[in-house]
């Protein structure tokens, strides 16, 4: 009798071991940047700790030691497959979103921090049914801070000034920028940032403030116009393979937003903002970059100058469905109700 009793107790504890529920999911989460950037060491990162955290250790987030491939490629890592877990900037792939560009518009971005969870409240509002995020689950989307325009020897105190200097620009509606303000855009990989600005090739850089002093372009540069709300920013996604996300239990599905969605927007906008406000503080030390705010004039001449082209990404939005003039007011209020501690 004590052997039968035995053997059923053996025999429930290796059932309860190879139960599901002890079974442990590992996703891999891809990182093309340097480990001690912020979007990766402050956002990323701790995201994952907290994955695992929320989880109960039933979720193991892998993260991969190398690149598997330039940043461009990410979003196509997840839907492939080739990684479970992936982040990067919606205009690395031109074309493919088009939603995305409402939260990269010229003065939105006072603060990352109002912006983020305002765009995320947005995006999942009015544009989740676009599906443009498709082979993926959207776990969120945030933004950098104000991207605004540096030089090097080139006036920026008025549009007259600054045509025809050659900038490095980014992708998205930081294009729209550099055609509203007659640039001579100069296509580079951000790496290449001090080589270019140093040795002549481009006359200045569209960036956030984290931006110049990370990639040291503060060393080369001496003039920055600084635009109220920004002339534009950069919108970022974190997605999970598709077939892996439906593979998840709903207990786990539920505990991954629970630290996704608008709580990780929120902690990336304070993460952007902290970034943007150490930078100010190193540019000012060291005194090499003269800081311009655009006069009531220029402030008007620019406006002018950049609304054909938020007109036209409001006319792209509304040819996929969406009114473009109501989601980008929609927007406007959310970052207010944001900004209120709504």
């Amino acid at each position: 009798m004590k052997k039968t009793i035995g053997a059923l107790l053996l025999a429930a504890g290796v059932a309860l071991a190879t139960s599901p529920a002890s079974a442990q999911t590992v996703l891999r989460v891809a990182n093309w940047l340097p480990p001690q950037h912020p979007l990766f060491a402050q956002i990323v990162l701790p995201w994952t700790k907290k994955v695992e955290e929320v989880t109960e250790g039933r979720v193991k987030m892998e993260v991969l030691d190398a690149p598997l491939g330039p940043p461009p490629a990410h979003f196509d890592f997840a839907v492939n497959g080739v990684a479970d877990v992936t982040f990067g900037v919606h205009n690395y792939t031109p074309g493919r979103f088009v939603a995305t560009e409402l939260g990269e518009m010229s003065f939105l971005c006072e603060k990352s921090a109002y912006l983020s969870p305002a765009w995320w409240r947005i995006y999942e509002k009015y544009f989740a049914k676009l599906d443009e995020h498709r082979g993926t689950k959207l776990l969120t989307v945030w933004t950098h801070g104000p991207g605004q325009l540096w030089t090097r020897d080139r006036d920026v105190t008025s549009l007259d000034s600054i045509k025809g200097a050659k900038i490095r620009i980014g992708g998205g509606f930081a294009q729209d920028v550099s055609e509203a303000l007659e640039l001579v855009p100069i296509q580079a990989p951000v790496t290449k940032a001090y080589e270019i600005l140093s040795g002549g090739v481009a006359d200045g850089i569209q960036f956030p403030a984290e931006s110049v002093t990370a990639f040291k372009v503060d060393e080369v540069l001496n003039q920055g116009l600084l635009v109220p709300g920004g002339l534009y920013t950069a919108s970022m996604f974190l997605v999970m393979n598709q077939a892996k996300w439906d593979s998840l239990s709903k207990e786990d599905q539920d505990a991954i937003m629970s630290v996704s969605g608008e709580t990780l927007a929120r902690i990336a906008g304070d993460v952007w903002d902290a970034a943007d406000d150490k930078a100010f503080e190193k540019i000012k030390a060291d005194g090499n970059i003269k800081l311009i705010e655009p006069d009531e004039a220029e402030m008007t001449a620019i406006k002018a100058a950049m609304k054909p082209y938020e007109e036209g990404v409001l006319k792209a939005i509304t040819e996929k469905g969406v009114d473009g003039q109501e989601v980008y007011d929609a927007l406007v209020a959310e970052i207010a109700k944001v900004k209120a501690g709504n």
